[in-house]
Formats: C-alpha cells, sequence, structure tokens
C-alpha cells in the first residue's frame, strides 16, 4: 500500500539516488500539491470576489483574450458512455420509417395546366405518387343538443345523457384536458406556455383554468399510477431506483423512481430516508412495528447504545403472547416510551420507530432485489443490492491527475477495468457456472492491482470492497449492470425542475408524478402514452389497462 505523502517526507531525500518507494512518494506528493493549489486558488478567488461585493464592487470577469471566446466553467464530463462503447459494438440508431399501411387522409392530383404544350400523341398513363407527413392544428366549438322530453302524466322533464366526452360546468372536452396534461408532462411546457399555444389557435382559457385541469386529472388518473407500480413491484426480478432532489412549495423534496423493464413509477416525498423507501415498497401501506429478538439486531446496526434499548427485553414475553404481534406506531411507543427518560426518549426515538419498522418489514414483506447506487438508504430493505457498473467506473473517470505517468496508470487500468465490464454483458447472455467463477477470480485479480498512484489504488480498493453488489449478475443474469433506466428516468424530474422550478400544491406533486408514470411505462410496453391518456380520461376504457399489460409480459416471460 502506498504511504500517504506529506511535505515533510521529502526533506531527507537525496536527489539521483532516490529508491522507487522514494520516486512513488514523491510523484504522489507533487500530485497532492497540484490538486491542494488548485483547490485553493477557487477558495481564494470566491473570497475576493466576496469582498469585493461587500464593498459594492464586482467580482472577477469573465474576459475573452483576442479571437477568443469567454470560457464558461463547467463541471467535467465524467460520462463513461465512450470509453464502454470502445469494447462494445457501436449503437445504431434506428430510423423513424413511414408506415406505408397507413390510410391516406387527402389526395391531391396535378395534372399539367398547358396541355397544347404537349405532344400531340400523349397518352395519360396515370399518376406519380409520392407520399407527404403534415399536422393540422385547429380549434372546434362543438355545440352538444341533447333532446329533451317532457310527461303531463308524471310532471317531469327527461334530458337525454351527456356523453362521457363532455362535463357539465366545463367549457372543455376530455380530449382538450388530455392534450393539455401531454404538453405540460410529456413535452415539458411551462402553464404560460401551454396558455399561449392554445389560445393562438383559438382556444379561450386562462392559466388559471390550465392548472386547475391538471390537477383534476391528476387525481383522476391515480389509481393508474398505483396500479402501475404495484403490477411492476409485485411482479419484477428486481427494483431499479434512484433520488433526485426536487421542490414542493419552497421545501426541498425528493422525487423517487422505482422500475425494471417493464414500468416505471414516480414519487415525491418528503424525506428520503429508509423509512419512505420501506413505505413505497409496501405501496404505502399503514406502518406497523415488531419488537423482537431481530428488532434488537437492527438497533444495533443503527447504533443505538444497549443502555436504551437494554429495558425493552422486558416486553418480549408480552409480545410473544400477543395475538396481534404488529403494533401500530400508537400502541407501540405507548409500550416503550415509559421504560425511558424523556431526553433519552427524545434523543432516540426516530431511530427505535425505524428499527421496529423495519422488522416488521422484513418478516411481512418479501425483500426484492435492487439495483441502486451505494446510498445508505437502501440498506436493509432488500435481499441483494446490485451495484451499478456505470457509477463505479465513473468515480475513476473522476480522478484528474497532472502527471502524465499517472495518467497512463489510469488510463491502463481503465481500460483493463471496461474490459472486464464487457465479459459480465457477453455472460449475461450466455450465463454458466464455469464462467461465473473465472470471472469471480478474475475480478479479484484485477482490483488487487497496485498502481503506485496514490488516488487510484484508494478507488480501486474502495470499488474491490463492493464486490458482493457488482458481482450479483453471476448469481442473477437477469439483473442489469447499470442502473441508467433510473438514471434516465429522475432526468425528467430534473428537466421539470428546470422549467417549472417547484409544484405549490399535494395536488399538483401527485399530478406531475402519476403522468409521468404512465407515459414512461407506456413508452416500455410500446403504447402510445398520448392514445392511452385520451382514452382513460375520455373514460372510453377501450385500449387494456397498463398494469394488465405488465401482468401479461411477465405471464409470457
Amino acid at each position: 500500500m502506498t504511504t500517504k505523502p506529506n511535505i515533510s517526507s521529502f526533506t531527507n531525500l537525496v536527489p539521483g539516488q532516490l529508491t522507487v518507494e522514494e520516486q512513488t512518494l514523491v510523484l504522489n506528493g507533487i500530485e497532492q500539491l497540484y490538486s491542494l493549489v488548485e483547490e485553493q486558488s477557487v477558495v481564494i478567488q470566491s473570497l475576493r470576489d466576496e469582498i469585493n461585493r461587500l464593498k459594492g464592487e464586482d467580482g472577477k470577469p469573465t474576459i475573452a483574450g483576442k479571437n477568443q471566446k469567454a470560457v464558461v466553467l463547467s463541471p467535467r464530463n465524467v460520462s463513461s458512455e465512450s470509453a464502454r462503447q470502445t469494447f462494445g459494438k457501436p449503437r445504431k440508431t434506428k430510423p423513424i420509417k413511414f408506415d406505408s399501411s397507413r390510410p391516406v387522409d387527402e389526395i391531391q392530383k396535378i395534372d399539367f395546366l398547358d396541355k397544347g404544350a404537349l405532344p400531340l400523341d400523349v397518352v395519360f398513363k396515370g399518376y406519380a405518387k409520392s407520399h407527404y407527413q403534415s399536422l393540422e392544428i385547429r380549434s372546434k366549438l362543438i355545440e352538444v343538443q341533447r333532446a329533451i322530453y317532457y310527461s303531463a302524466t308524471a310532471n317531469k322533464t327527461y334530458t337525454a345523457d351527456l356523453p362521457s366526452e363532455y362535463m357539465l360546468g366545463s367549457d372543455y372536452t376530455q380530449e382538450l384536458k388530455g392534450h393539455i396534461g401531454l404538453f405540460k408532462f410529456s413535452l415539458g411546457l411551462s402553464i404560460p406556455k401551454i396558455g399561449d399555444f392554445l389560445r393562438m389557435h383559438g382556444i379561450a382559457i386562462s392559466n388559471g383554468s390550465i392548472s386547475n385541469i391538471l390537477l383534476e386529472d391528476g387525481e383522476m388518473l391515480k389509481s393508474e399510477q398505483l396500479s402501475i407500480h404495484q403490477a411492476g413491484l409485485e411482479l419484477g426480478l428486481y427494483e431499479s431506483t434512484d433520488t433526485t432532489a426536487s421542490r414542493f412549495n419552497g421545501v426541498n423534496y425528493n422525487t423517487h423512481v422505482f422500475g425494471n423493464e417493464s414500468y416505471t413509477a414516480y414519487f415525491t416525498k418528503p424525506h428520503k430516508d429508509r423509512q419512505t423507501i420501506v413505505d413505497l415498497i409496501r405501496l404505502d401501506a399503514p406502518r406497523t412495528y415488531l419488537l423482537n429478538e431481530a428488532t434488537f439486531e437492527l438497533y444495533k446496526y443503527l447504533k443505538i447504545p444497549d443502555k436504551i434499548t437494554k429495558p425493552f427485553k422486558s416486553l418480549l414475553p408480552l409480545v410473544a403472547i400477543m395475538a396481534d404481534k404488529y403494533l401500530d406506531q400508537a400502541t407501540f411507543i405507548a409500550q416503550i416510551k415509559p421504560l425511558l427518560n424523556e431526553e433519552d426518549y427524545q434523543n432516540h426515538e426516530q431511530k427505535l420507530l425505524e428499527g421496529a419498522y423495519l422488522s416488521a418489514y422484513r418478516a411481512q414483506t418479501p425483500l426484492p432485489i435492487l439495483l441502486c447506487d451505494d446510498a445508505p438508504q437502501y440498506k436493509l430493505v432488500a435481499s441483494l443490492i446490485a451495484g451499478c457498473w456505470v457509477h463505479a467506473g465513473r468515480h475513476f473517470k473522476k480522478l484528474n491527475p497532472k502527471i502524465k505517468y499517472h495518467q497512463q496508470l489510469l488510463a491502463e487500468f481503465s481500460n483493463q477495468f471496461w474490459l472486464f465490464y464487457q465479459k459480465l454483458k457477453k455472460y449475461k447472455d450466455k450465463p454458466d457456472t464455469k464462467t461465473a467463477l473465472e470471472l469471480d477470480k478474475e475480478f479479484d485479480t484485477l482490483f488487487d492491482t497496485k498502481t503506485g498512484y496514490l488516488e487510484l489504488d484508494d478507488r480501486i480498493q474502495k470499488t474491490k470492497d463492493n464486490k458482493a453488489e457488482l458481482l450479483v449478475v453471476l448469481k442473477h443474469p437477469y439483473v442489469p449492470l447499470h442502473n441508467n433506466d433510473a438514471e434516465l428516468a429522475v432526468r425528467k424530474e430534473v428537466r421539470y425542475r428546470d422549467i417549472s422550478f417547484q409544484t405549490r400544491t399535494q395536488r399538483g406533486t401527485q399530478a406531475k408524478d402519476v403522468f409521468f408514470t404512465i407515459i414512461h411505462t407506456a413508452k416500455k410496453l410500446g403504447v402510445n402514452a398520448y392514445l392511452y391518456i385520451i382514452d382513460r380520461i375520455k373514460k372510453k376504457d377501450a385500449m387494456t389497462p397498463l398494469h394488465i399489460l405488465i401482468q401479461n409480459k411477465f405471464a409470457r416471460a
């Protein structure tokens, strides 16, 4: 293991008489100094800018040199896509072809205007056909006339029912309401832009009405979201999940994404802790709590002192004879709170609840396989946690050595890293026990590498420590090697945040999550999200529900 360098390590070194270990020490020391100087330069400049701001002056401007454009600093690109494609098959973009089976909506026939310019013996042979696609956008004002009948004997008036396409008290068809939802959540348009577009085409509507329509549609389609999540969660062999920041009425919230090859579901919650993840896996069922030996093991994992949990041991005989061992929160608190003084209880309340909730969850619920990053909220809630190779590779890409020798070491190891990744991809296609054992040994060989570049060696060791998560694929080949599916899904939330910044009400947050869930799931199932949402909002129910399509897909598999 390379010794971590410090300035005092160089004082006794003699030029020309350096051992290999001392040369390595010097190179790592220079690398460390480079990083320190860069970091301090940024801090010093920011402090100077702040001092100037306090004096009422401007900070350092971005000045372009002669024949140069101003350079705006941005985060380094740490994507590994180009490196992965070097060893894999080049990605082919499928061309979007015209559907020749589609019926023609309009035919235009073009003849020569001046037939006198043609030879006298010309004979008509038909038409040369070519097809052109166009889009027609226009508003319609529909008058609905419902028959009215009056019975003198019954002294009663009878009026024909209004079709589901229309609603009393509304000026807009259900179809238009579906368009608005897709404009907002599929195309990413803001409410003012949607209003501008509709008014530009003759629809008399205010931005407030657009907002209300989105809220109503979100409530109407809420059951679709829950059915999709339940079907995907119960039938899927694994769950790909990720979390990103979001905003709700000026408060920081978190949007959680769950999914697999058949669905994607979005849920925006105040927290991203372990209990929130369990809530989502349990489909937001009421929380229950359990006190048993497993609970005390979880308390140890959560680092609750023994002096806090020891009094609870006296409750175990009582719990053992109870008909219903799973308690609601109020009952559980009523049992444990009298056993602690007020200060101890207040300091450890959340962890005490978390341990008992996890214990009940692990006893009641089949634990899923989670494909995720190494965030702590995913620990203890899965039977297995599968690591993301792209995420692991990103850590190596973030290394930024200044010494050419270290750059070469990093490039050589990165090549070996992605070559091993390609072998895992081939194994997924044709798994067998012999190859699995070989890959397991090859992993150890690769991540036992010592290069002498301190930061690289530290990162190699940290990656090796995650061996169990990264090699889940050897026993479960159906689990993807990366978490790109969930990471790409959270980008939808990030783009929404960039455009709309935040949601203002719980109904608005719900509408966002519902539409995102339906749109992304429909895409995975090969369903036209536009037609599906219009079908549901118009209450035609002519299209098969998405959760039934998920069930059918898993049944065929």
